[in-house]
């Protein structure tokens, strides 16, 4: 019995946790984790065909982000100092904080991804 309570105790903390990520924080935890794997394939669908992104700068920013250790958090800054039509983010390792930025086209496709360690 103290299992099944344990475990749905579990279920419904994780649950709660997602639920606190807005569509583009939870957008750019992906891309973000995408990176870090070196592996943008479950991301594809998410990018505008128009953003061309190569494997060797795929490689070099996930050489960089991983070695930031874990991901902890990814939470929007508003406003965002980009401007009009982009996202900003903290991001939280456990070794350095990052900004990135994130824009949209209408239809919901990243059309741009920046990261740079914060100072």
């Amino acid at each position: 019995m103290k299992t099944r309570l344990l475990v749905a105790l579990f279920c419904v903390t994780a649950l709660a946790a997602c639920a606190f990520e807005n569509k583009y924080e939870s957008e750019a935890d992906k891309i973000t984790k995408a990176v870090m794997a070196n592996d943008i394939a479950p991301i594809r669908g998410d990018l505008s065909p128009n953003l061309t992104i190569t494997r060797v700068q795929i490689a070099a920013a996930s050489d960089e982000l991983g070695a930031q250790g874990k991901l902890e958090s990814v939470k929007e800054v508003t406003p965002c100092p980009a401007g009009p039509g982009y996202h900003c983010f903290d991001v939280k390792f456990e070794k350095h904080t990052y900004h990135e930025t994130l824009s949209m086209d209408d239809t919901g496709k990243v059309t741009s991804w920046h990261y740079k360690m914060a100072q």
